[in-house]
């Protein structure tokens, strides 16, 4: 197992053993090949053919992950395996001694997470999920306003995710509850952890509901959590979308102004809003495609809202691009296996850990838990009705 090592050291590779050759597998080893922090050394798979197919020039081909958490050359596994192998996969890996980079959710339930938890704590091993959204520029950017307050406090998280069923057939293991968790646990635990990231602080409500098909395929969930009196935050994702209209928006509102990602993968950022000087501050800094619309002075910069009043200088119009999708998704996947490579170097915590990780699931399944409650319908006690 690699321990934190001198300056000397950090330059030398970790190796890296992938299991599951599955598309997203494939992908995430083109991204690694680029990086040199890592090398590939392993990649398991139960059909070997497939392993050998992506594995790299001189990289070790095994049939199953008990055999490459043999191999010493292996310092970190990466799971990418279907989402209810999660967990037991990642607790054998920490039990073996190897650093953990985990495909999301960290498991399909919370006690299976907590477990795979606390075998990397027992064995001293550095554990991080690959929520590549908090890695992706523009969701970065959004973050950074947010924490600066630069339109002052968060108070509304709105996700409308429209995707397409192309690539699900009805076998496919998304629709297995029992092997994927369900769309709020296989999907959703993305936007939940962006949420809390955001709102810096837990939950203290969620609740959560969904609709099905008439084959009996649950496709469109939807969840609101609450935070405090301070946030409100909605969840919706459909996977019922014709491909060519696919769409994922996030809306993020706060006192003084709004935000708008556009993507899963985001490609624009839009923001309007007034600010006061530490606010403009922030913008000018920030964006390029920056618009002052109108300037405020003497009483017209008094604004009352909320039940508060604040002396504010400008109304602003901003916006941010990043088209590459798929390259802002490979460097995302990296960004995120660097830090953790860091961790390991230096004996700190991901920034995306287990907290991260074990406060996204629970989310996820409370507004599962409530899919199949049913209350009686809405009566308006008119006679006849």
């Amino acid at each position: 197992m690699t321990t934190p090592m001198g300056e000397s050291d950090v330059a030398t590779p970790l190796g890296m053993g992938l299991v599951g050759a599955g598309g997203f597998g494939a992908f995430c080893l083109q991204a690694f090949a680029e990086m040199r922090e890592v090398s590939v050394v392993a990649v398991a798979d139960r059909d070997l053919e497939r392993a050998a197919a992506i594995a790299p020039p001189r990289a070790a081909v095994y049939g199953d992950l008990a055999t490459l958490l043999a191999d010493p050359a292996v310092d970190i596994v990466h799971v990418a395996t279907p989402p209810a192998l999660h967990g037991a996969q990642a607790r054998q890996a920490a039990e073996a001694g190897k650093h953990l980079f985990v495909e999301k959710p960290l498991a399909i339930s919370l006690d299976e997470a907590r477990n795979v938890v606390r075998a990397a704590q027992r064995a001293g091993v550095k554990l991080s999920v690959n929520y590549v959204l908090r890695r992706h520029p523009l969701h970065q950017l959004a973050a950074a306003l947010v924490h600066a307050a630069a339109l002052g406090p968060l108070q509304l998280f709105s996700l409308e995710n429209f995707a397409t069923d192309d690539r699900l057939p009805p076998e496919h293991w998304f629709w297995d509850p029992a092997q994927s968790g369900g769309i709020h646990v296989e999907h959703g635990v993305h936007f939940f952890d962006l949420c809390n990231h955001l709102a810096g602080q837990s939950p203290t409500a969620v609740s959560g509901s969904a609709q099905r098909r008439d084959d009996g395929r649950l496709d469109r969930v939807a969840a609101t959590v609450i935070y405090g009196d301070r946030i409100l935050a909605t969840f919706y994702h459909s996977f019922n979308q014709i491909g060519r209209f696919e769409r994922t928006t996030i809306r993020l509102g706060c006192a003084r102004g709004r935000l708008q990602l556009d993507g899963w993968i985001p490609t624009g950022l839009s923001v309007d809003g007034v600010v006061d000087e530490n606010g403009l501050a922030f913008f000018r800094h920030h964006f390029r495609d920056l618009s002052i619309d109108e300037r405020f002075s003497g009483a017209q910069s008094i604004f009352h809202h909320g039940g508060i009043a604040e002396k504010l200088v400008a109304s602003v119009r901003a916006t941010a691009t990043y088209s590459r999708r798929q390259l802002a998704y490979k460097e995302a996947i990296q960004a995120g296996l660097r830090d953790l490579v860091n961790a390991i170097h230096t004996g700190d915590q991901p920034t995306i850990g287990p907290p991260d990780a074990l406060l996204s699931l629970a989310v996820a399944v409370a507004a599962s838990r409530q899919h199949s409650q049913k209350t009686p319908g809405i009566r308006t006690g008119e006679p006849g009705r």
